[in-house]
């Protein structure tokens, strides 16, 4: 039997398939948990059903531990899976492994870290899958009979062994997370104060729902400075003349998470990570922070896509705050309804390089500058609306939209990027919740703190003011209206901003090869439009003009014709195969009649 190519390709994929599942190493153990299951205090059998906790410290123990019962292929490796099922996770065992002690040095007190699944935060010490059934079904939580001050983080990845943690997160929300800062003492005099004052130390730990690394400082407030100033944190656990050891390292994938109402009286109040992070379809909302990072506090090489950020609030980088010496990309994200004093949807430190393509900053508050987008380091953005931040700053240079902080020659560049009704000059204090008028206020789409209007122009931008003073380049346009629509589900992932009809964005953008969609997924013209939007153009559909049949003109008659039909014969046409067997079978069956005939007489 003969087996076509297709088959074989068939056949061979399904054996490089079995093989690749059946690799050693390739997630290993299986453990399903059991939402109804309790939170435990210990591990010990009770009840018959596996936690959450339970579920994770068998992974990190590397073995069964109290209710489940992993399902092994192997053993327990360094890519097991927990299973979560659609419920409700309720974490309930209360208790804190972070705290401090005395030490001897310019800085006298230190933390001690160590670790504890048991307590608290659920501790990841180990790689490892987490799957749940959906973010809108999968919910993990303190349980509600759980008092504030006895909360704590969700999860805390983070370990004090030698070794790479790979953590990937899917389709879960994780929620109602809680930091604590605790006053310490009052240390030496503080030499650098403008005033004589005592140095207060606070435990400060960071990240309200989700952290990684060592994310637990003391920090050292200066009473007499305000604003991000007048504090200096140490993380880890060293003590002052102490050398580093040699530590983990982390990584984090995020994929279809909800971060939500998360709290920190520290940086990162829905995520602090100090590791590589890929966040993909992932929405960070309303996640308060005393400090930075409202939604998130990076310090790492990190990726998001296709995500929303919104409602977050903090005192620097209400949506993110950036900091550490990294890059950071964000493709398809929208960031609105942030706040900050500064950096109202982003704030990156001097360190910190950001790209930014089709994506939409909207409707973020600054109470003093860069409303939308603040920055004292590098950056490029393409293909990015930023549109309605509003700014609290009375600087004659300051902007709502952008914002920058030069340091040396560093610039932000933009290319197809539209800038409208990003204003300055509300009071924040008069109107605490934004202000009631803003067309009454100063139109301030790009601005400076510092020495100049580090924007650098690669042209194809419009800005609805001419406070852009750099966009001069190629079909730069400003003092212009973009005729945009209001935010709002226009297909795709996130929140956009539509052009409306007449706009003079639409068609005026610069073609860009690594550009070819906007930040909903619709194809980008070979001219395409400014902005995160690309209005499709309409396809136009020549009409169908229906066949002429022309008219069957009957044969003429001939002589041996008999009136009967006949064939007639196209000199042009193929060869039948078909016509070929109808031939031989019927020479056959004159052959036979006629051997017949021979035989009767």
């Amino acid at each position: 039997m003969k087996t076509s190519t297709c088959s074989l390709r068939r056949s061979l994929m399904s054996l490089a398939l079995m093989a690749a599942f059946a690799a050693p190493g390739a997630y290993a153990a299986t453990i399903t948990v059991d939402p109804t299951a309790a939170d435990p205090d210990s591990f010990s059998a009770i009840d018959g059903k596996c936690s959450l906790r339970e579920a994770v410290l068998s992974v990190n123990a590397g073995v069964d531990q109290g209710d489940c019962k992993a399902v092994v292929t192997e053993a327990y490796g360094t890519n097991d899976t927990i299973t979560l099922p659609a419920g409700t996770y309720n974490l309930s065992a209360t208790g804190f492994d972070e705290g401090w002690e005395p030490s001897v040095g310019a800085e006298p007190y230190v933390v001690v870290n160590t670790p504890d699944t048991a307590k608290g935060d659920i501790d990841i010490m180990k790689s490892v899958r987490i799957v749940g059934a959906g973010a809108d079904t999968t919910i993990i939580q303190w349980s509600a009979g759980v008092l504030d001050a006895d909360r704590d983080r969700i999860f805390h990845v983070y370990t004090t062994a030698v070794g790479t943690v790979n953590v990937a997160i899917e389709g879960v929300t994780i929620q109602g997370g809680r930091t604590l800062e605790e006053l310490i003492a009052n240390g030496p005099d503080d030499a650098n104060s403008p005033v004589v004052a005592l140095t207060e130390y606070y435990l400060r730990r960071a990240g309200g729902g989700l952290a990684v690394g060592a994310a637990a400082n003391v920090v050292r407030i200066d009473p007499a400075l305000e604003g991000a100033e007048n504090s200096a944190g140490r993380g880890g656990s060293l003590k002052p003349g102490e050398s580093a050891p040699a530590t983990a390292t982390y990584s984090l994938t995020l994929t279809g998470v909800k971060v939500l109402a998360n709290q920190a009286e520290g940086d990162g109040a829905g995520i602090y990570t100090a590791a590589p992070m890929t966040a993909t379809r992932v929405v960070l909302s309303s996640n308060l922070s005393s400090i930075n990072g409202g939604g998130i506090y990076n310090e790492g090489i990190t990726t998001i896509t296709n995500s929303t950020i919104s409602g977050n609030k903090a005192e620097g980088g209400g949506g993110v705050f950036l900091t550490g010496s990294n890059t950071v990309n964000f493709s398809g994200v929208t960031l609105s309804g942030n706040r900050a004093i500064g950096g109202g949807a982003v704030s990156g430190r001097s360190g910190v390089t950001i790209n930014m393509v089709n994506s939409t900053i909207s409707g973020n508050l600054g109470d003093d500058v860069g409303a939308g987008f603040y920055s004292n380091g590098p950056a490029s953005l393409r293909f990015v609306t930023i549109a309605n931040n509003m700014a609290g700053a009375d600087s004659p240079t300051a902007g709502a939209g952008i914002n920058v902080f030069p340091s040396g020659a560093v610039q932000v560049a933009l290319k197809n990027v539209l800038l409208t009704g990003n204003k300055v000059g509300w009071d924040s204090l008069a109107e605490p919740n934004g202000p009631a008028n803003p067309a009454a206020l100063a139109s301030a789409n790009c601005g400076y703190t510092g020495s100049g209007m580090a924007i650098a122009s690669n042209g194809y931008n419009l800005s609805s003011d001419a406070s852009c003073t750099t966009l001069t380049q190629t079909a730069d346009q400003i003092n212009t209206d973009p005729k945009i629509d209001v935010l709002a589900d226009n297909t795709g992932p996130t929140l956009t901003h539509a052009l409306l009809a007449g706009s003079p964005a639409l068609g005026a953008g610069g073609a860009d090869p690594t550009v070819t969609v906007d930040q909903r997924g619709v194809t980008r013209d070979a001219t395409p439009d400014i902005g995160a939007y690309e209005e499709p153009t309409p396809v136009v559909t020549p009409p169908v003009t229906p066949p002429v049949t022309p008219p069957i003109t009957p044969p003429a008659p001939t002589d041996g014709g008999g009136g009967g039909g006949g064939c007639t014969m196209n000199p042009n046409a193929g060869f039948d195969g078909g016509l070929l067997g109808l031939l031989v079978a019927a020479m056959g069956g004159l052959m036979l009649r006629r051997r017949r005939s021979h035989t009767r007489r």
